[in-house]
């Protein structure tokens, strides 16, 4: 596998995925009951922008970069950007692992995967002095069979695949159907990659086929669906989703979309796949 999110990171779709995950937290922990988190590619913590990765696409421009002026308007955006604008650091951008932790309180619990062993030993090194922390050298899709269910029995799985193997889409299907075969009452969120042609057409179908339930999908596209320039937008299915969260995410995501997409070329959804 030769995928490095370096390449990518702070992109529109790693600021999409990012609010998503943290609105998810922040909704499961207004509850004082403990939670679990698991994220099974869970990849090095932290990125450097300016670094010869990511200066190679300038991807983060149009994601964070468009974001460090803007004033948020709904809680979720101003959460995010509390966490990732840094005047000290203003080139560092946190993934996912770092972000979810700050979402996470003395009590919690957290898992994160990374099968690259270079990209784990960082991750340690991000994670030193956390409590309640693990970080596993390890194939993300097995980790579900080790850790599910959590004693906690409630808390958010975040699958998160780099797309690199045209089965991707078939295993992430697979996967959000084992962990809630495994644990029914808890929350899976996956990250989809939205590209020209048919594949995310297909994948809803499949999630439809299962009988699965109470599956919404979130997604931000920046460009339109059949261009063909590659990643035209960023969807996360979410199964078992809090409360009212639908709706509280439809203007989420429109701030979003009006902030990375000043053309307005792409759009939003926030629609139930499956209903309860």
């Amino acid at each position: 596998m030769n995928y490095r999110h370096a390449f990518h990171a702070g992109n529109f779709a790693d600021v999409h995925k990012h609010v998503v995950v943290l609105a998810l937290l922040d909704r499961l922990a207004r509850k004082p009951k403990p939670l679990f988190y698991l994220d099974s590619h869970a990849g090095r913590g932290w990125y450097d922008l300016t670094s010869s990765e990511a200066s190679r696409g300038q991807e983060w421009q149009d994601g964070i970069g468009r974001l460090r002026e803007h004033a948020p308007q709904t809680e979720d955006v101003r959460r995010y950007l509390s966490l990732v604008v840094s005047k000290a650091e203003p080139m560092r951008y946190p993934g996912s692992p770092i972000l979810a932790v700050q979402g996470l309180r003395e009590g919690d619990r957290a898992v994160f995967v990374e099968k690259q062993l270079e990209e784990a030993y960082a991750l340690q090194q991000g994670m030193r002095g956390r409590r309640g922390v693990s970080i596993v050298h390890g194939d993300g899709y097995a980790a579900l069979k080790t850790y599910l269910p959590p004693r906690e029995n409630r808390g958010l799985v975040l699958i998160d695949p780099p797309y690199e193997s045209e089965r991707e889409f078939s295993d992430v299907l697979r996967a959000v159907t084992f962990c809630l075969q495994r644990w029914p009452t808890g929350i899976v969120a996956a990250w989809y990659p939205i590209k020209a042609g048919a594949e995310v057409s297909r994948f809803h179908s499949a999630l439809k086929a299962t009988g699965l339930r109470k599956l919404l999908f979130v997604e931000l596209s920046v460009r339109p669906s059949d261009s063909p320039l590659g990643l035209n937008g960023s969807g996360l299915i979410i199964a078992n989703p809090p409360w009212q969260f639908e709706s509280e995410m439809m203007a989420t995501c429109q701030e979003l979309h009006t902030a990375l997409d000043p053309s307005m070329a792409g759009h939003t959804r926030v629609e139930w796949l499956m209903p309860e």
